[in-house]
């Protein structure tokens, strides 16, 4: 008889995996639950400053939230161009297992 074949679970396997990969970049974790308890669009300086991020690093971490299907990103036609960024659906299911989440880690880090 053949020991079963192990399967990686989905989170593991090509684009689960990079969505595993950025919640573990800097500020990522920070980001979802800060706009997830805002509630509303937010321009980007806001964001830099709310979070306490280096722009460089909120423009490529946006990016990579909005390619996940996490951010949504709507273009204003004003002079000067305005942006504002929010939690798509997709994002916003995320909110009660990130909740969990921390909850666990909350009572496990003694």
């Amino acid at each position: 008889m053949q020991p079963p074949i192990y399967v990686q679970p989905l989170c593991l396997q090509s684009q689960g995996r990079e969505f595993i990969e950025l919640l573990g970049k800097a500020h990522v974790l920070n980001m979802l639950f800060f706009m997830s308890r805002t509630k509303k669009p937010m321009r980007f300086n806001q964001l830099k400053r709310d979070i306490g991020i280096t722009a460089t690093t909120l423009g490529r971490r946006l990016d990579e939230m909005i390619r996940q299907g996490l951010v949504d990103r709507e273009v204003f036609a004003e002079v000067p161009a305005r942006v504002e960024y929010e939690l798509s659906e997709k994002g916003r299911t995320l909110g009660p297992i990130l909740k969990s989440v921390f909850e666990w880690v909350g009572s496990n880090n003694s």
